[in-house]
């Protein structure tokens, strides 16, 4: 798992007040608040503000924070929620023209681009950004980012089932929307007797399969030029993935607003003591 590290005697001082070590604490998090708030809310000014929320909200509910769920965790939880209220509130904004939006469809992918890992991680951004939210925060939080299922799970609120159940079919649309990168054009009718191999080896990464069931999908696998295209691509997908991950800087006007607030916060609540 990509956890944030944040010592453990710095976290306390934090949690009793302290403002430096609220900074610490704030600035440590601060890169991976900025990476999910961009994957939840898009670009653009309103994921600064997310994050200035996301941030202020650690701020004041770190005292809450017992150390059941690891900091990361608990910390994406704060911002998906911060996120949702932001949403919200912008729901009923006219829409603002984007002058950007004809550069951003792919052009028709040629065969040097698709054995290009630079053209991939580019396409599977944008695939990325195009897919239904909820399965977006799956693949973001346990691929990109690499939490565990339980993690994860906590996270955005489900049971580990659930949040499984929920991946694997993010899986499944992340690897069809990728097809045009990742695999060349087969006939319709090709595989129709298979078995859905991206779905099962999507399991197998999740410990969901048994010994034999593996065995049995590599055995196809080893046969069956179409299926082993299927594995393949999902495997270069959720590499994709990983590379996609990479801190992002924070405005500096962002972090320098949250510490200005942090600091009036921790005295008001001083002062009422």
């Amino acid at each position: 798992m990509t956890e944030t590290t944040v010592d453990p005697a710095v976290l306390a001082q934090a949690q009793h007040g302290d403002p430096a070590a609220m900074e610490r604490v704030l600035s440590a998090l601060a890169p991976t608040l900025q990476r999910f708030a961009r994957r939840l809310c898009g670009d653009g000014p309103d994921v600064d503000d997310t994050v200035q929320d996301a941030m202020l909200q650690i701020a004041r509910k770190l005292s809450e924070f017992e150390g059941r769920s690891s900091l990361t965790s608990w910390s994406y939880a704060v911002a998906r929620s911060a996120c949702s209220h932001r949403r919200r509130g912008l729901k009923n904004r006219p829409p603002v023209a984007d002058d950007m939006a004809d550069e951003r469809v792919s052009a028709e992918p040629s065969p040097e681009s698709i054995a290009s890992d630079a053209e991939l991680t580019r396409a599977l951004r944008e695939v990325l950004d195009g897919l239904p939210e909820d399965y977006r925060e799956v693949i973001v939080l346990r691929d990109v980012e690499g939490l565990t299922a339980p993690e994860a799970a906590e996270a955005i609120g489900l049971s580990v089932d659930a949040l499984k159940s929920r991946l694997h079919r993010a899986r499944s649309a992340l690897r069809d929307a990728l097809k045009p990168w990742l695999e060349p054009p087969a006939p319709e009718a090709a595989g129709a007797a298979c078995p859905n191999v991206a779905d099962m080896l999507s399991r197998k990464i999740e410990g969901e399969l048994t010994a034999a069931d593996c065995a049995a999908m590599e055995k196809h696998v080893e046969t069956c030029p179409l299926c082993k295209g299927a594995c393949s691509a999902l495997n270069r997908a959720l590499s994709a993935c990983s590379r996609v991950r990479g801190d992002e800087p924070v405005p500096e006007r962002v972090q320098e607003s949250v510490r200005r607030a942090v600091r009036g916060w921790l005295a008001t609540a001083k002062s009422a003591v």
